[in-house]
């Protein structure tokens, strides 16, 4: 017995020489491997031990053997997860971090560029402030934008304004095509603009009306706010300024950028619809 138990000794020894053997050769052992290592040459000098007091059968040392090798391993193994689990943990821990960080920056861009967007829409439309828009004039083979204009406002809204108050007048392109393109005018003072806003209500089933001139951004503010039924009553534009009525009569100033729904305006429910 002792013979057969001596041989299963030798031979995981040679096992383990040349396993340190090749390792050494090719690279030097990494902190784990070197101590599951140690672990389980201690374990095989105790089982050595053991049988050659209790005289163990070849069977049972093979047994015991696999037994602790296979207990080594799953030991080995489950703290390799920890500790691999525990990287991931700080690692996706730091990424949020990043996240959230990165997340925060977007916001603060996001407010800065639309208080950047606002003062850009707010210089484009002070300068427009002097112009308004005449729809529905009848375009003329080799017209002068500037005889008719003077032409309406004098016959049909009894103003004094003739073509020197006028710095231009010409038509501007739009996507109707069976519709006169309309005018626009830019007056040299921003007093003969208002009278004429004043008193285009004379041009009431005239087929030609007028409306403040409207940068890109405001007229979408414009026409968003007069189609939002269920908030708004009524919608108007003044000095450039889109002003609008709620359904308690309230009157409010609409700020580009800032929708409606952030605003404390009461929506109307069907059994409140006249």
């Amino acid at each position: 017995m002792a013979t057969g138990t001596n041989s299963i000794f030798s031979y995981f020894k040679r096992k383990r020489s040349v396993s340190s053997t090749s390792s050494a050769s090719s690279s030097s052992p990494s902190p784990d491997s070197k101590k599951i290592k140690d672990s389980l040459e201690d374990t095989f000098t105790c089982i050595q031990e053991e049988s050659q007091e209790s005289a163990m059968s070849e069977t049972n040392i093979v047994e015991r053997v696999t037994k602790e090798i296979e207990s080594k391993l799953d030991t080995f193994f489950d703290n390799i997860k920890d500790k691999i689990r525990e990287e991931i943990k700080d690692v996706l821990e730091g990424v949020m971090k990043r996240l959230h960080g990165l997340e925060t920056r977007v916001d603060v861009l996001d407010k800065e560029n639309l208080e950047l967007k606002r003062k850009l829409v707010s210089l484009e439309q002070y300068g427009r402030r002097p112009n308004i828009r005449i729809f529905g004039v009848k375009e003329e083979p080799r017209e002068e934008c500037k005889a008719q204009v003077a032409k309406i406002l004098q016959t049909k809204l009894n103003l004094d304004i003739n073509e020197e108050d006028m710095d231009a007048a010409h038509r501007v392109p739009q996507r109707a095509k069976d519709r006169p393109k309309p005018i626009i005018v830019r007056f040299f003072k921003r007093e003969s603009k208002e009278k004429v806003m004043r008193s285009r209500k004379n041009l009431k089933n005239s087929g030609i009306s007028i409306a403040e001139d409207l940068c890109a951004e405001m007229l979408h503010l414009y026409n968003r706010i007069k189609s939002d039924t269920l908030r708004v009553q009524d919608a108007w534009v003044w000095r450039g300024e889109i002003f609008f009525k709620d359904h308690r009569g309230a009157v409010h100033k609409a700020q580009y950028g800032k929708p409606l729904q952030d605003m404390d305006i009461p929506i109307m429910r069907y059994r409140d619809k006249p």
